[in-house]
């Protein structure tokens, strides 16, 4: 059964994401919900306009109106949620195969609603599906309308036009921003001097392009002169970056440039950031030199979020490049963090490379994983526990071991850094064959 995680319910599209599914979980959201109207959009992969369909169906059939944005980011629909005080739906399964689709919900602040509505949502959900069927009334309304113009007009209104001219090329993904990214960088007073991801079919979104596959787009930068590479995903909500040399700059190196950014405007609230476990243990050691604290989460954009808001910060994001600055909106937004570097950049005369020479100290990390059934148990055996221990002893100071279990797939995840690419391989594969031997004793018991 289709479930809520990190980012929402996702699904093979027609296959465990089908239209009847798509339809009773748009009765199920409302039903939770309960507003006046919602607002719904979608990224462009084929099975968007379908399930958006559906889902639409579902809440118009509760008798409660809607927004169709048609094909919008999700940044920009977390926005047009809280502006139109109205939470919204997104279809959308962000960096994954055009095969795969998802659902995500806001509220009417543009911010992932809360787990017991998500819970709330999946029993809704199941009981209709086991047959259990509501008594229909009247029917929503249904309201077609682009905000693309007003999101632009709003990002330029709030940040205004940047004083440093660049020339950037642009990687819209094939999806939600392959038209809108061009548009707003030029209308921040950018030279777009060329885009890659910018021929949306239905199928090619996230196909070697994007976040996920920032190569073609280094390439285009090298051969262009370009200063920059705005390089997005399938829905928008992350940014990755390319130097002016062809160097990919992920959300950790942002997270660094935008935290000092913002301390020099007197922005950066309590001199602090949240960032998940994944984040490079450079960032901290970076950071610290200007007196800014780091503080770590679980891994996942709406753990950020909570930590921002319990520790009153004004910014936090994921190596993934998903980044939040509060004062601009409660979620990712690739389109407004790429607004914010252009700006940024201004400190460092308009190049990444700059920043990185001057700022950045970065921690070689290793990542394994192994595939097993009993994820869940290998950390509560004392053996291996007292192995990690060891082998963060060894490291010290100078290093970090993260151990987790996947929590969408039968696989238990390793990272290690160290200042030393070959002893961080080396420790990893350790863990690696402790991982592998636990697994073997738990299978066998």
């Amino acid at each position: 059964m289709l479930r809520f995680g990190t980012d929402g319910i996702r699904g093979r599209a027609n296959q465990e994401l089908t239209m009847e599914i798509g339809y009773w979980l748009g009765v199920g959201i409302a039903d939770a919900i309960r507003p006046p109207a919602f607002v719904i959009g979608r990224d462009t992969r084929e099975s968007g306009y379908w399930l958006a369909q559906a889902v639409s169906l579902g809440i118009a059939s509760a008798g409660i109106d809607l927004v169709d944005c048609g094909i919008l980011p999700t940044g920009a629909l977390s926005w047009v949620a809280r502006t139109l005080n109205r939470p919204a739906v997104v279809v959308s399964a962000s960096h994954n195969p055009y095969f795969d689709n998802g659902i995500k919900v806001f509220d009417e602040e543009g911010a992932k609603v809360s787990v017991e509505i998500e819970r709330t949502i999946e029993r809704q959900l199941d009981r209709f599906l086991e047959g259990q069927r509501p008594t229909f009334g009247g029917l929503g309304h249904v309201e077609h309308r682009s905000f693309e113009e007003a999101y632009i007009d709003w990002v330029t209104d709030r940040l205004g036009p940047i004083t440093h001219p660049l020339r950037v090329v642009v990687d819209g993904a094939n999806g939600a921003a392959w038209r809108l990214g061009p548009l707003l960088m030029t209308r921040l007073g950018a030279h777009v001097v060329a885009t890659t991801g910018d021929s949306p079919d239905g199928r090619n979104i996230n196909d070697g392009v994007g976040a996920l596959h920032p190569e073609l787009l280094a390439q285009s930068v090298v051969a262009h002169q370009a200063d920059l590479g705005l390089c997005f995903d399938g829905d928008a909500d992350r940014l990755i970056a390319v130097s002016e040399s062809g160097s990919i700059v992920d959300g950790d190196e942002l997270l660094m440039l935008f935290a000092l950014y913002l301390q020099h405007r007197d922005a950066l609230v309590n001199d602090a950031l949240a960032v998940t476990v994944m984040s490079n243990l450079g960032l901290e050691r970076t950071l610290a030199q200007h007196a800014i604290s780091v503080i770590r989460t679980d891994v996942g954009d709406r753990q950020i979020a909570t930590m921002m808001a319990l520790k009153a910060l004004s910014l936090g994001g994921e190596q993934s490049g998903h980044i939040i600055v509060r004062e601009l909106g409660p979620t990712g937004d690739g389109l407004l963090s790429a607004a914010l570097l252009l700006h940024a950049l201004g400190d460092w005369g308009g190049s990444l490379d700059r920043f990185r020479a001057q700022e950045i100290v970065r921690f070689p990390q290793v990542q394994r994983q192994v595939k097993t059934e009993v994820r869940d148990r290998i950390l509560s055996e004392n053996d291996f526990l007292a192995f990690v221990a060891e082998v963060e002893a060894e490291l010290g100071a100078d290093g970090r071991v993260v151990l987790r279990p996947s929590g969408t797939e039968p696989v238990f995840r390793i990272l290690v850094e160290a200042t030393d690419v070959k002893v961080a391989e080396r420790l990893a594969d350790q863990l690696v064959a402790k991982v592998e031997v636990v697994t073997g004793r738990l299978i066998s018991t």
